[in-house]
């Protein structure tokens, strides 16, 4: 709680330096792309485990105040894993709706701005499936994780173009069941491209 609350914190800062900023812009955009998703296992059976592939994509608002910068969003994400424990295949996935808060750094270039960031988001279970099975009742409903990334956004006029890549891990297990899924912390990649609209 205490890391959300100095995050909390940054974000006020951050917004408030960045509205101070002369060249202050506000972009509304739409992304999308592909997830790379596993888990952080805490368990002493000996097991295997395999990535999980799905897609995410969403909106989201990017406050361009030079240096700094802050983004925030909405968008659904699919996420799980492949855990091979014993003879039990356990086929994990999960769909969530992730509300990202990222404090971004980047470099002012004329036409672009790389940058990096971090942050946190809070994550809404949507679905769960395992083995085919649905197991929204045995995971919790929220999941809080940190966000580490970096993007580009090449602007032309109003309209700008954007890439990231970003990576998620949860900071609490998915579940508070006595059984494999509640020892899980979601992990995982997200490869994105989109366009927004400046104002």
């Amino acid at each position: 709680m205490r890391v959300f609350v100095r995050f909390v914190l940054a974000v006020i800062m951050t917004l408030g330096l960045v509205a101070t900023q002369a060249q202050a812009q506000t972009t509304i955009g739409f992304r999308g792309g592909a997830t790379v998703a596993s888990a952080s296992v805490d368990i002493s059976e000996t097991f295997s485990q395999e990535n999980q592939t799905g897609f995410t994509g969403g909106g989201f608002l990017d406050f361009n105040g030079g240096i700094l910068g802050l983004q925030v969003g909405a968008q659904y994400a699919t996420k799980g894993t492949k855990l091979n424990v014993g003879d039990e295949l356990n086929e994990l996935t999960l769909g969530n709706l992730e509300i990202p808060a990222v404090v971004k750094v980047g470099i002012p270039l004329p036409m672009l701005k790389p940058s990096v960031f971090g942050g946190a988001g809070l994550s809404f279970v949507m679905s769960c499936d395992n083995n085919d099975v649905d197991c929204k009742d045995e995971v919790k409903s929220t999941e809080w994780q940190g966000i580490a990334g970096a993007d580009l956004a090449i602007y032309l006029g109003g309209l700008s173009l954007w890439v990231d890549g970003r990576y998620h891990f949860g900071l609490s297990e998915i579940g508070d069941a006595a059984d494999i899924i509640s020892d899980l912390k979601n992990k995982h990649w997200a490869f994105q491209g989109g366009f927004g609209l400046s104002f």
